[in-house]
């Protein structure tokens, strides 16, 4: 049995706070971001009420904004597809966003509960008898708020989590910063995730959390590939794009190296920094090293 000190204890709540408000930072930022949804809807309407009048397979087209006076909205097309069909492409998405935005608030809302029931348990400490302390850490352990490599300081800290991202339309990517991390991200994501590498060269792994992202979605995650490579200072740089299914660990390879089976598609992208600026997470912005 462990004898916990208050320091101890207050040390584990501490974390649990610090990740907790990060989890919740990024939640924030992800629910900022599904403004865009009434912009999909507004985009698929749009091309709905004109479609007889558009023709051709442009590549874009601007239309009269019903919402205001004077005003349009520019909309960028798939020629591959018709008009009708690039409609319900950005119902599609419109309705993913929706869902997105429902997900998001719930997991928002569990992550500021948990927050304020931590931050209580640390204001208890400053008046917590002996066996006050000990109980909260039980419960603390019970939680998994607080394990045993807090009681070895021996043991190493496990890794910091991956550098995160959100892209434009709300997908988690997750960047490995070192080849350890990068094998730990590869090897643990879901199969039906998206994998990207820059071709040829050293570089961090890359998991795009979605089975079908978007194309702008894989582009940006492309460039956060690019990015994070040997290849930042080069325009343009080509990143392999793969499903996480397709990759293996050679046995006794070492760390950071996979292999992969079936093809790989390429995506040719410029690393963009600012970009880069602009999809981090809370937190990430001052750990933009390669």
């Amino acid at each position: 049995m462990f004898t916990l000190t208050e320091e101890v204890v207050r040390a584990a709540l501490a974390h649990q706070i610090s990740r907790t408000q990060h989890d919740l930072n990024a939640l924030t930022l992800a629910l900022s971001r599904t403004g865009d949804s009434a912009l999909l809807q507004l985009k698929g309407t749009l091309l709905k009420t004109y479609v007889s009048q558009i023709t051709g397979r442009p590549t874009h087209v601007t239309l009269p904004d019903y919402r205001q006076p004077d005003a349009t909205v520019t909309i960028a097309l798939d020629p591959a597809l018709s008009v009708m069909a690039n409609a319900e492409v950005y119902f599609r998405r419109y309705r993913k966003a929706k869902r997105g935005q429902a997900t998001v608030q719930a997991r928002q809302a569990s992550a500021a509960a948990k927050l304020r029931q931590l931050q209580a348990q640390l204001a208890q400490l400053a008046t917590a008898d002996p066996a006050q302390v000990q109980a909260l850490g039980a419960q603390l352990r019970q939680s998994g708020a607080l394990k045993t490599q807090i009681l070895h300081s021996s043991k190493p800290e496990p890794p910091a989590h991956p550098r995160r991202f959100y892209t434009t339309d709300h997908q988690l990517v997750e960047v490995g910063k070192n080849a350890r991390q990068n094998d730990t991200l590869t090897l643990t994501a879901p199969k039906a995730d998206t994998w990207m590498h820059v071709s040829e060269m050293p570089g961090s792994h890359v998991v795009l959390h979605a089975a079908a992202p978007s194309p702008q979605a894989l582009r940006e995650a492309a460039s956060l590939a690019a990015y994070f490579s040997k290849g930042r200072g080069d325009r343009p740089v080509a990143v392999d794009v793969l499903k996480v299914s397709q990759l293996q660990k050679p046995r006794g390879a070492k760390p950071g190296l996979v292999t992969f089976s079936g093809k790989a598609r390429s995506l040719t992208v410029t690393p963009d920094a600012a970009l880069v600026q602009r999809l981090a997470a809370p937190g990430e912005v001052a750990d933009l090293q390669f």
